[in-house]
């Protein structure tokens, strides 16, 4: 019986946000090719109450403990500040109590391939005759270099992600002109890694098959592959005219995410007072999890936005909108929410970072606008042109079913495994 291990940086479950969906993926896709196998998870949790949702993909769960407050410091302070060797975020997920329970468990479990969740969690490779597959998500190093354009937008640079800093380096990494001093120290370490830690495993995986065709060429490595995430259109809604609410605008995502908290800022600032002038009645809904103070506070800030917070079917709630906006200031990869939305039928305007890896044809299969006014321009049009709505929302629903349903995205994932 075939066994394979997945080595992650939290829980791959439930289904709260887009990394954890993509771990699911890849854990309900290798059970699909190989229905007989084992997979075994060690795995650092997130957040306790999760462990009540293990899938039955998994066989077995073991959780890993993060270093504690004297070891992340002399990380930090060694291999990062010190030595540059390691990211900060290397510095604080690595114990070496904890890489000797994994080598404990990868000698018991002889796995014959180990799936690494980013580079986080990439110094517990381990020697063995295993195939080592470092799952990459995104090019971090260069999302972090996108985000030093865009400070003034950002309440916290690094997101859920400073919870694992240090106390007093927290304190710290809460002041602007410190975070960005950090980000772009965590820029040059995380590109210099990334291209470094590459030669440790036998596999690469991106999400977005144009950024591992970049990374491919940019350190040689005989298998580097884009696996994006996976959807698959409900064939009830295909063909279909759909019903939705003329006035309901959308934005979805963990808002406590740098480029998802800082895209709503944006455009609540510099888009939604052009927008109002003309669609007096339209309403924007900022759906997601742990919504900053800054996020919170945009709708007493400005007119008809409501900050919804985590809700229990995102779908139910974002399919009746006329329209998704993603007005992305930075970011990496294939962007999910928007092959999500598209995939229910609901129009997508966004911009060139958001439209990044996805091949769409621009004004049908969804809009992807260069300027702010050519974003107003396009979402009038969506709310007030129910023929081109309709257009778009069939156009999106075929592209997704060619380019991300589950035969495609499956199909370098059985190259991996072959």
């Amino acid at each position: 019986m075939k066994k394979m291990m997945f080595i992650t940086n939290r829980l791959p479950f439930p289904n709260t946000d887009g990394r954890k969906n993509l771990l699911q993926q890849y854990i309900q896709q290798i059970k699909d090719i190989y229905p007989e196998c084992q997979i075994v998870n060690l795995s650092f949790v997130d957040d306790n109450k999760y462990l009540k949702d293990q899938p039955d993909a998994i066989s077995r769960l073991v959780c890993l403990k993060l270093p504690g407050m004297a070891e992340k410091l002399f990380n930090v302070l060694v291999y990062s500040l010190l030595m540059r060797k390691w990211p900060l975020q290397v510095s604080v997920y690595y114990s070496r109590r904890t890489h000797r329970l994994i080598k404990e468990m990868i000698e018991k479990e002889q796995p014959e391939f180990i799936f690494y969740d980013m580079v986080r969690v990439a110094e517990y490779v381990t020697d063995g005759t295993s195939q080592k597959v470092l799952s990459y998500d995104d090019l971090l190093s260069l999302r972090y270099e996108r985000q030093l354009q865009w400070f003034q937008y950002i309440p916290s640079v690094f997101g859920g992600f400073s919870d694992k800093l240090p106390a007093g380096i927290k304190r710290f990494a809460n002041l602007k002109f410190i975070q960005k001093w950090l980000v772009a120290f965590e820029s040059k370490l995380l590109h210099k890694y990334e291209k470094t830690v590459a030669d440790n495993f036998q596999h690469l995986i991106f999400t977005s098959p144009k950024e591992a065709e970049t990374f491919r060429d940019m350190v040689q490595h005989r298998s580097c592959l884009g696996i994006p995430m996976r959807f698959d259109p409900d064939k009830k809604i295909t063909g279909n005219s759909r019903s939705y609410d003329r006035n309901k605008i959308v934005f979805v995502g963990k808002m406590d995410i740098p480029h998802n908290s800082s895209a709503v800022v944006y455009f609540c600032e510099k888009i939604w007072p052009k927008m109002k002038q003309q669609a007096p009645k339209a309403k924007f809904y900022i759906i997601g999890k742990n919504p900053t103070a800054e996020v919170l506070q945009l709708q007493k800030k400005y007119p008809d936005i409501i900050v919804t917070g985590e809700v229990d079917n995102v779908k139910r709630v974002v399919s009746d909108a006329a329209l998704m906006i993603a007005p992305l200031l930075f970011g990496t990869g294939i962007k999910t929410k928007i092959v999500e939305a598209m995939s229910w039928g609901v129009p997508v305007v966004t911009n060139p970072i958001g439209g990044e890896g996805i091949n769409a044809i621009n004004h049908e299969d969804l809009f992807v606008c260069e300027t702010d006014d050519e974003m107003v321009q396009n979402v009038l049009l969506l709310l007030n042109n129910e023929e081109i709505n309709e257009k778009v929302s069939r156009n999106s629903i075929r592209y997704v079913t060619h380019h991300f349903s589950s035969s495609v995205t499956r199909k370098n994932l059985e190259l991996i495994l072959s």
